[in-house]
C-alpha cells in the first residue's frame, strides 16, 4: 500500500495556555472521545506535575508512573526484567483484566504451547488472549514513543465500558515503556535544559541539535536497534529473554524519522521481504495497515506505507517477530526533537507527534482483538510449518566450533540458546566437505526445532539477493561474525551429545609440572588480550613469540604466544602465580608451565621472543568522530577486554600532552576540521615510535595529510541511459549495504598472530577500494581473494575490483607506525572474528617492522 492521505489541517490541537512561548494541550486531546475513566487512576499530569506533552519524560518520572498503575489498579502487573549499563531498570507493564492478571502464569504458559508443535493442537484458542508487545524508544532521542507511553499505560488502566472489558478479557498487552532507559535520560535532560521561556521553533535551535553523541544509543553509544539478534548489549539480551517467556502475536516498535516526514507505518517496501517470512505475515501486517489508515484519516494525520524501509534484516524490531512467530511493525513519526520546530508540513508539535503513536498503538491493540484468531492461528501453524520445513531440507543440522577458540564457541552456543535454540556437544569427531571438528570443541544445531527460520537466517548464505537496495544490512551470518568454522550435515542421530548450559564454559587449567622456568600461552583464544592485560598492567614483563617453535616434550607453539619468563625477568613468582592463576579460571586459557629454556627449534632466549609494552590508548570523541563507532572500540576494550582507556575529545587535542598514550585510535568519521597545528602534533606523536589506527573514512584523512599514502579507487559506473527515476534507483544499487567478504592473511605477520587459517570473513559497508599494490606483505597482510563475496549484495562489478586489494594497510612513520583499517573491524559489536585484528594491532604494533632494519627510518 503505497498511499499519503491528506487533511484540511495536519496540526490540530486542543489549546489550553500558551504559557512559556508554547501550545499546551489537555489529556483529552490524545485520548478517545465518548470513554469514561477511572477517576481512581491517576492521570499522568498528577504524578508528573505537567500535561504530558509540556516536558519530556525522564526515564525516573517513567517508572514512577508505572509502578503507581500497577500500586492502584488490578488490570496491571509491573516486572524489572534486568538493567542497563548505568544501572537503570529495564521495566514492562502487563495489562490486561483483572481476571487474566490473577492467572498471568496459566495463560502464558498456554500462549507459549503455541510455539511448540507437539502441545499447539491441544491448546484451545477460544479462550487464550492474544499478546501484542509494545516498545518504546528504542532510540532514546526518538522520544515521541517514550512520552506516549504513559497514555497508553493510562488509557487501558483507567478506561471503563464494555468494549474494553471485552477487549482486555482477549488481551495481553506488554508495555515496554522505555526500551532504552540510558538514551531517553540522556536526551530528555538535554532538550529540556535547552527549553527557552518564549519557545523557539527554528530548526538551527540548540533545543533541536542535541550535543555529541546524542540520545539516539545507550551508554556505549551502541544502536540497540540493530541489536535484536547480535544480543551484544545488556538491554537487548534481556529484552529478547523477556519477550521468549511470552513469545507475543504482535510487536510494535516507535520510532521517529526526519522532521519533514509525514507517519510510516508498516508494511515496508514490498520486494524486500526476508524470504523466510511467511506470506501470511505480510497479509495479516496488510490487515493492521488498513486499520491504521483509518484511524490516521479520522485525526487528520498524514501516513504513508509501503515504501523506502524493508523487513530484510531480521535484527532490527520491526523485523525481529517475523521470524519469531509473530508479526513486527515499525511505526516512523516526524520527530520533533524539542518541543516545536518548524517543518515543510507546517509546524510540527510535540503534543501532535506523541498523538500519533498513541494512536497508532490503540488501533494495534483494538486490530489484534478483532483478529485474535487469525493471529493465535498464524502463530500455531508458523511454528508446525517450520518443523515441516525443517523435514524436507537435505541438511538436518548445523555443525560449528573451534578446537582453538573455546571462548568464542562457547558465546555462539549461549548467544543460540538466548534465541530460544537448542544445541549439542558434538559427541564424536566429524569431518565434512569443508571442515573438521573435534568432539566435545563443537556443537550441533539440529533444524528440526521451531526455531528452525530462525537458524537458518542465522547459520544461512544469501549471496546476491533478488533486489539491490537495502535500509540496513544484505548480510549477518553469525559463525562468519565469529570466524568459526562451521558447516552443514545430512545427519546428526550420532553426533548430539549433551546440550547446552552454562556449566560449559570453558575453565583454563596449568599443563606441566615440576619447577617453572616461564610460562607460556596461545593467542588463538578470544579472550588471549584480556590475558595478557591482566599480566601487562601489573608490571609483569611479557614477551611474543614471532616464529613458531617446538618443546623438547613435543608442544607446539605458532606465533603469537606470550611467553612469561621467570627468574631473574619475572623475580616474583608469587605475583606471578596470583595472575596465572586468574587467567585459567576467570578467562578460560590453558597455560603451559615450561622447565626449560631449551627447545627443538627457538630456545626460549632467541631474539625471536619480543618484549611487549603496556599499550596506553586514547580513543578520539566528540567533534566529527561517528560516536557509534567509537562506542563499539570503547566497548570493546572496557568489556570484553577490560582495557582502560582515555576518551579524548578532540576539541583538547591542542593542549592534550599526548606522550601520555602510545597507542591513539581514531573512529570513523571526518577529521578535516582539524587545523595544521593539531595535524603537524599529531604527525610528530606519530613518528616518535607510538602507533595511529585509523578505522573507515578517517583513513582517508590520514591521507590527505600525507601521514599515508594510499590511492581509492572511485566508482565511475554510470547510469545507463536510464530516466531521473531509475537513474537514482541505480545509484542507490551501487551501495555496499553491509556484505561479507573473503580476505587471505600472511600469517607470518604480527597483525594476523592467532588466526589458525589464512581465509577470514571481512564485513564491509563501505565503497573504499584501494587501487592495486605490489605485493609488500610488511604493509599489506591482508588482501580481499579474487572472487570474495561469501554473503550479501555486491554492486556489480565491485567483487572484481575488489579482489586481490588490501583490506588495510599497515605504514611506516620514522620511529612509529600507522594501521589503516579501511572497514570496520570491529561493527556493531559483533564481528568477534576481525576484533583480532584490532587486538593486535593495539599489543602488537610496535613490533612490526616496515623496513629491513628496527623502523629507525
Amino acid at each position: 500500500m503505497k498511499r499519503i492521505f491528506t487533511s484540511l489541517l495536519l496540526l490540530v490541537i486542543v489549546l489550553t495556555s500558551s504559557k512559556n512561548g508554547y501550545s499546551q494541550v489537555a489529556l483529552s486531546y490524545y485520548l478517545p472521545q465518548n470513554v469514561q475513566y477511572n477517576q481512581s487512576i491517576p492521570k499522568p499530569n498528577e504524578l508528573l506535575g505537567y500535561q504530558v506533552g509540556e516536558w519530556h519524560v525522564s526515564h525516573d518520572q517513567i517508572v514512577s508512573y508505572f509502578r503507581q498503575l500497577a500500586q492502584v489498579s488490578g488490570r496491571i502487573k509491573y516486572e524489572v526484567y534486568g538493567k542497563t549499563h548505568e544501572g537503570r531498570p529495564l521495566t514492562v507493564a502487563i495489562i490486561s483484566s483483572e481476571a487474566n492478571i490473577k492467572r498471568l502464569e496459566e495463560i502464558r504458559r498456554q500462549h507459549l504451547q503455541l510455539s511448540d508443535p507437539s502441545l499447539s493442537s491441544k491448546v484451545n484458542i477460544d479462550e487464550l488472549p492474544v499478546v501484542v508487545w509494545l516498545s518504546h524508544s528504542i532510540h532514546g532521542n526518538e522520544a515521541s514513543g517514550a512520552n506516549s507511553a504513559l497514555l497508553t499505560g493510562y488509557y487501558f488502566a483507567a478506561a471503563t465500558g464494555k468494549e474494553i472489558d471485552d477487549l482486555l478479557d482477549k488481551t495481553i498487552i506488554i508495555i515496554d515503556p522505555a526500551t532504552n532507559p540510558d538514551g531517553i535520560h540522556r536526551f530528555s535532560g538535554w532538550v529540556n535544559a535547552n527549553k527557552s521561556i518564549q519557545g523557539n521553533t527554528d530548526p538551527l535551535s540548540r533545543e533541536h541539535n542535541e550535543a555529541w553523541p546524542g540520545g539516539r544509543t545507550n551508554h556505549y553509544w551502541f544502536d540497540l536497534n540493530r541489536d535484536w539478534l547480535p544480543i551484544e548489549q545488556p538491554e537487548s539480551e534481556n529484552r529478547i529473554k523477556k519477550l521468549l517467556t511470552w513469545k507475543p502475536n504482535i510487536l510494535v516498535d516507535q520510532h521517529e524519522q526526519g522532521t519533514n516526514a509525514t507517519f510510516h507505518f508498516s508494511p515496508g517496501e514490498p520486494n524486500r521481504v526476508n524470504p523466510l517470512i511467511p506470506k501470511e505475515n505480510q497479509e495479516l501486517t496488510q490487515k493492521l495497515a488498513d486499520n491504521y489508515a483509518k484511524a490516521f484519516d479520522a485525526i487528520g494525520t498524514f501516513y504513508t506505507s509501503g515504501e523506502r524501509y524493508d523487513d530484510y534484516y531480521i535484527g532490527r524490531g520491526p523485523t525481529f517477530l517475523d521470524l519469531n512467530g509473530g508479526v513486527s511493525l515499525l511505526f516512523e513519526q516526524a520527530s520533533v526533537r524539542g518541543f516545536a520546530q518548524e517543518s515543510d508540513n507546517g509546524l510540527l508539535t510535540f503534543p501532535y507527534a506523541i498523538r500519533n503513536q498513541f494512536t497508532g498503538e490503540l488501533s494495534t491493540v483494538k486490530t489484534a482483538f478483532n483478529l485474535r484468531k487469525d493471529f493465535i492461528n498464524y502463530q500455531k501453524k508458523y511454528y508446525s510449518s517450520a518443523i515441516d520445513d525443517a523435514g524436507k531440507s537435505v541438511q538436518k543440522a548445523y555443525v560449528f566450533g573451534s578446537e582453538y577458540d573455546h571462548t568464542t564457541t562457547f558465546k555462539l552456543a549461549q548467544f543460540l540458546s538466548t534465541h530460544g535454540i537448542k544445541s549439542y556437544l558434538l559427541k564424536r569427531d566429524v569431518n565434512t566437505a569443508k571442515q573438521s571438528f573435534k568432539s566435545s570443541q563443537a556443537y550441533v544445531v539440529p533444524l528440526d526445532q521451531p526455531q528452525y527460520r530462525l537458524i537458518q537466517s542465522i547459520f544461512g548464505i544469501h549471496k546476491n539477493p533478488k533486489d539491490s537496495i537495502f535500509y540496513d544490512v544484505s548480510a549477518w551470518n553469525i559463525p562468519q561474525a565469529y570466524n568459526l568454522p562451521f558447516d552443514g550435515v545430512a545427519s546428526y542421530s550420532d553426533l548430539s551429545g549433551d546440550e547446552f548450559s552454562v556449566s560449559q564454559q570453558p575453565k583454563g587449567k596449568i599443563i606441566g609440572s615440576g619447577t617453572a622456568y616461564a610460562y607460556i600461552f596461545k593467542w588463538e583464544d578470544y579472550n588471549a588480550p584480556k590475558a595478557l592485560f591482566r599480566l601487562e598492567k601489573e608490571g609483569i614483563i611479557v614477551k611474543v613469540a614471532n616464529e613458531s617453535f617446538e618443546t623438547l616434550d613435543g608442544l607446539k607453539f605458532d606465533r603469537g604466544a606470550i611467553l612469561i619468563p621467570l627468574g631473574v625477568i619475572n623475580t616474583d613468582q608469587t605475583k606471578v602465580d596470583k595472575i596465572i592463576a586468574e587467567i585459567t579460571e576467570k578467562d578460560g586459557i590453558d597455560v603451559y608451565r615450561l622447565n626449560t629454556g631449551d627447545n627443538k627449534s627457538v630456545d626460549l632466549g632467541s631474539p625471536s621472543f619480543s618484549k611487549l609494552t603496556l599499550p596506553r590508548i586514547a580513543i578520539l570523541t566528540e567533534d566529527g568522530v561517528n560516536a557509534i563507532g567509537a562506542g563499539q572500540i570503547w566497548h570493546l576494550l572496557d568489556t570484553k577486554y577490560n582495557i582502560p582507556v582515555t576518551l579524548l575529545p578532540v576539541k583538547l587535542l591542542r593542549s592534550a600532552d599526548l606522550d601520555k598514550f602510545n597507542v591513539i585510535v581514531l573512529p570513523d568519521g571526518n577529521y578535516q576540521a582539524l587545523d595544521a597545528r593539531v595535524t603537524e602534533k599529531i604527525q610528530n606523536w606519530t613518528a616518535s615510535g607510538n602507533t595511529l589506527i585509523a578505522i573507515d573514512k578517517a583513513t582517508t584523512w590520514l591521507n590527505s595529510i600525507k601521514l599515508v599514502s594510499v590511492d581509492f579507487k572511485k566508482d565511475e559506473d554510470k547510469a545507463p541511459g536510464l530516466d531521473y527515476k531509475n537513474t537514482l534507483v541505480y545509484n542507490a544499487s551501487r551501495e555496499v549495504p553491509g556484505s561479507v567478504f573473503e580476505t587471505k592473511l600472511d600469517l607470518t605477520h604480527p597483525i594476523n598472530y592467532g588466526f589458525k587459517k589464512d581465509k577470514v570473513p571481512f564485513f564491509k559497508d563501505n565503497d573504499l577500494i584501494q587501487i592495486k599494490t605490489d605485493d609488500n606483505g610488511r604493509n599489506y597482510p591482508v588482501k580481499f581473494t579474487k572472487s570474495s563475496l561469501l554473503d550479501g549484495y555486491a554492486p556489480t562489478g565491485f567483487e572484481k575490483a575488489l579482489g586481490n586489494t588490501p583490506a588495510f594497510g599497515i605504514f611506516a612513520s620514522k620511529r612509529g607506525r600507522v594501521v589503516a583499517f579501511y572497514n570496520n573491524i570491529n561493527f556493531r559489536g559483533y564481528w568477534l572474528g576481525t576484533n583480532r585484528f584490532f587486538a593486535n594491532a593495539l599489543f602488537f604494533g610496535d613490533i612490526i617492522r616496515l623496513s629491513s632494519g628496527f623502523n629507525r627510518e
